[in-house]
């Protein structure tokens, strides 16, 4: 069941004054709270600094404004339609990475202490920086700095922006700094008082001292040792370290300072610095690890990335810095993992140098993508961040100093091998031609005198005997085919100094088809598995030898109606067997002779062994064993 409720006008007069009044007194506490809150609020932006003998951040207690137009000017930046888009950084060191726009910091600093205040940005590298002050008596102070401003302009000579604040003890003032770059836009900003500047700053500067000194030392040192050796890498390493150290004498402002103050035009054209970094460390890389012998297309690549850091500069010469850094910071990216890549491939394929200078560039590469991060404002931007390329480049240094050393060292070892090599083929040619000397002597030159001897015989019972000269004549022919062969052999081995064992085999099946084929034996000369086997012509010659003396021995001893003829590798040693059905011999009255010893004579120097065994009636087997 229902209910219904009459209200009267004056109760819902009433009522209607009631919810008006509350809702009154609701809307004036939410403003005063608004206004309370950003008072406090106000107040909370001001930094207060009660001691300058120690340092203050102040980061993430300033607000920052990022004109994307780069147009607005300090007038215009100051109106509150822009004032409200003021936003607190919530980075210790502001970072907003590589940018055409005009970032605006905005603070308020009130001095407690007695002293005197300064501010430091410490990034050398900043291309216009304006300071303006505004005091309690709404009076602007302006100041500029930047690497295009020149170096007496500055406040305090230094590598950073130490700008004085000009603020009483008990002062309070509010500030806007106007940064541009085309360089990554990083603002780290501290403040405190002078002493507290110099004592920081001088054990920097001795680390930076200590840096450059270690870059010249060791580009001085490889310069000697390519003056030396006129090996190109070496050149490349002394250019690729140099090149490191004016690109950081640069990006810590030392050559600002130092050696172009008064020159501006110059900061116009250091990018050249970190671009030569790159070109010639991968000149270096491919020199060190003799790419071109593993990786055909090395020398390509490298011509590609050349091209890309001409575009690089065109681009920035061009006044496209945005663009120009990105496509820098794109090609150093590729060209440290491209290199990363050309170590370990060349390492896989064998090259032990390839493991020191893979040792070197891991270091190298970490400590520049930290470096390449934070500038890209992924990782934060701190001491150690902002130093970590600087750091990784001063270990690789070192380390492939140690690369270089043990290059030099395989150099020595490989001259050294190569003497060694040349030493012992002019003893194996001096062999040789001994060797020439006692054939002619002993074999040609006795063939010779018994054809001789045998023409005389001929001459005087070609009248009285007919039918014997045709059997001394026959002597003749037999021993002038002798001559001819040895000679052929001779001139073969004389010419011969290839070490393919391939060559040899050719000669050894022209002389078995010249030599069994007429007296219809049937042979086998197998050596279908027998690899890519390199044997000194002096070993060749002597193997050689025994072969040809033991087919020699078949045709004319052994009545074989087959010949078996093996070559092949097993345990790193080159195995020759010989085997025929003929009538065989008695081992005991074969050892006297002349030619068995002759063959365990070459057998012996070339450190190998030789076995004969034969049984009257079932044949002989020869078996000769050398090492490779």
């Amino acid at each position: 069941m229902l209910r219904v409720v009459q209200i009267s006008k004056p109760n819902l007069y009433m009522m209607i004054k009631s919810i008006f009044a509350h809702s009154l007194k609701f809307s004036i506490f939410l403003i005063i709270s608004l206004l309370s809150f950003k008072n406090a609020y106000s107040q909370e932006r001001t930094i207060l600094i009660k001691k300058a003998d120690q340092e203050n951040i102040i980061g993430r207690q300033i607000e920052v404004f990022e004109d994307k137009t780069a147009k607005l000017s300090f007038e215009q930046v100051r109106k509150s339609a822009i004032d409200a888009r003021f936003i607190q950084s919530l980075q210790t060191n502001p970072n907003f990475g590589v940018t055409n726009s005009v970032v605006w910091a905005r603070f308020t600093i009130q001095n407690l202490s007695n002293e005197k205040l300064f501010l430091e940005i410490a990034e050398p590298i900043i291309d216009s920086l304006t300071l303006y002050k505004i005091d309690s008596t709404k009076k602007i102070s302006i100041s500029k700095s930047g690497i295009y401003t020149h170096q007496n302009s500055r406040q305090v000579h230094t590598n950073f922006y130490l700008l004085d604040l000009q603020l009483a003890p008990q002062q309070t003032c509010t500030y806007y700094i106007r940064f541009q770059n085309s360089l990554p836009m990083i603002f780290p900003m501290r403040v405190a008082g002078l002493k507290v500047f110099f004592e920081d700053n001088h054990s920097k500067d001795l680390l930076q001292g200590m840096y450059l000194g270690l870059m010249l030392v060791m580009a001085i040192f490889n310069f000697f040792i390519f003056w030396t050796n006129r090996s190109r890498e070496y050149l490349y390493y002394v250019l690729y370290v140099l090149s490191f150290a004016a690109f950081f004498s640069y990006q810590k402002g030392l050559s600002h300072e130092f050696l172009w103050g008064s020159q501006l035009w110059v900061n116009h054209v250091t990018p050249v610095f970190i671009s030569c970094v790159i070109i010639f460390g991968i000149m270096f890389a491919e020199a060190f690890l003799n790419a071109p012998a593993y990786y055909t297309y090395s020398r390509k690549v490298t011509k590609i990335f050349i091209i890309l850091i001409g575009v690089f500069l065109t681009l920035h010469i061009a006044g496209m810095g945005a663009i120009s850094t990105s496509l820098l910071y794109f090609t150093a990216f590729f060209g440290f993992m491209y290199v990363l890549f050309l170590a370990i491939y060349v390492w896989l394929e064998g090259s032990q140098a390839a493991l020191f200078f893979l040792g070197a560039w891991s270091i190298m590469l970490v400590s520049a993508m930290i470096f390449l991060l934070q500038l890209a404002n992924i990782l934060p931007s701190d001491y150690f961040s902002r130093n970590a390329l600087q750091v990784g480049s001063a270990l690789e240094v070192v380390l492939l100093s140690f690369a270089l050393a043990y290059r030099i060292n395989a150099y020595r070892k490989e001259k050294e091998h190569a003497q060694a090599e040349s030493i012992k083929q002019l003893q194996e040619n001096e062999q040789i031609r001994n060797r020439i000397a006692r054939d002619l002597h002993d074999d040609i030159g006795s063939t010779l005198s018994s054809i001789g001897i045998l023409s005389q015989v001929v001459e005087y019972q070609i009248d009285r005997n007919p039918t014997g000269v045709r059997d001394l004549i026959k002597r003749i022919n037999d021993s002038s085919q002798k001559v001819q062969r040895a000679l052929s052999d001779i001139v073969w081995t004389t010419r011969h100094t290839s070490e393919n064992f391939g060559e040899l085999l050719v000669k050894m099946r022209e002389f078995i088809a010249e030599v069994l084929e007429p007296k219809f034996i049937y042979h086998a000369f197998k050596t279908d598995d027998l690899p890519d086997v390199k044997l000194s012509p002096s070993k060749q010659y002597h193997f050689y030898l025994i072969f040809k003396e033991t087919v020699n021995n078949i045709v004319k001893y052994s009545k074989a109606i087959e010949v078996s003829i093996e070559i092949i590798e097993k345990d790193n040693y080159l195995i020759m067997t010989i085997e025929d059905d003929g009538i065989g011999f008695d081992e005991e009255k074969i050892k006297a002779g002349n030619g068995l010893a002759n063959m365990r004579k070459r057998a012996a120097q070339m450190d190998g062994t030789i076995e004969i065994s034969s049984v009257p009636d079932e044949g002989t087997k020869t078996c000769l064993k050398i090492p490779l």
